[in-house]
């Protein structure tokens, strides 16, 4: 009994809750939670090459964040290495190779989630480039940039693991699977849809 009060207590610690069955338990983070989430992934390769620009290209630095309804703004640092311009003349493919760039610049993101998929799609769209360090006076930087607005990059959301707890002889397990995410001004909100078992 100690255990399930002790649950019930550290469900009522963390999550938000309505009183009607069926209703989503609601999580909610902090700006500044999400910040030092963000923080710990760093450094990120990112998968943006295209037809014309290939290489590797890495997120150094996330800073600067802001949450409000449904959007995510920052700074971005990132790092292209190995980067080629790729074009065809009749019929060849030629291949340029022009180095490493270093770009800084502002976005502001739109956030959607797909249950289905369990996934989270960030659209960044390019607001003001700050800095480049670009051997090729700005062509690189601005081929870079141009892969990343406006286009969509998934997030897999992992599975959250259960809540476990003791009763007796039998034993609690609370599941849970996200039914949405959602951007709010100065905190990010989970939808979690639960499932209790016991055996």
């Amino acid at each position: 009994m100690k255990r399930l009060l002790f649950l019930l207590l550290t469900l009522g610690t963390f999550f938000t809750t309505n009183l009607q069955a069926g209703d989503p338990i609601t999580m909610s983070l902090p700006q500044s939670v999400i910040s030092e989430a963000i923080a710990a992934t760093l450094p990120l390769k990112v998968d943006a090459t295209s037809k014309t620009l290939q290489g590797s290209i890495t997120i150094l630095d996330i800073s600067e964040i802001k949450l409000t309804d449904d959007h995510l703004a920052c700074r971005l640092h990132l790092a292209g290495n190995q980067l080629q311009f790729l074009t065809e003349v009749a019929g060849h493919e030629i291949r340029l190779k022009v180095g490493s760039v270093e770009i800084d610049f502002k976005a502001n993101s739109e956030m959607r989630f797909d249950p289905k998929q369990q996934t989270l799609f960030i659209k960044p769209v390019i607001e003001e480039v700050k800095s480049s360090k670009d051997v090729s006076g700005g062509d690189i930087g601005h081929a870079l940039v141009s892969l990343l607005n406006a286009k969509e990059f998934p997030v897999n959301m992992q599975d959250i693991d259960p809540i476990i707890a003791r009763t007796g002889a039998k034993t609690l397990t609370i599941s849970t699977k996200i039914v949405d995410i959602r951007a709010k001004k100065g905190r990010l909100k989970l939808y979690l849809e639960p499932k209790i078992t016991t055996d």
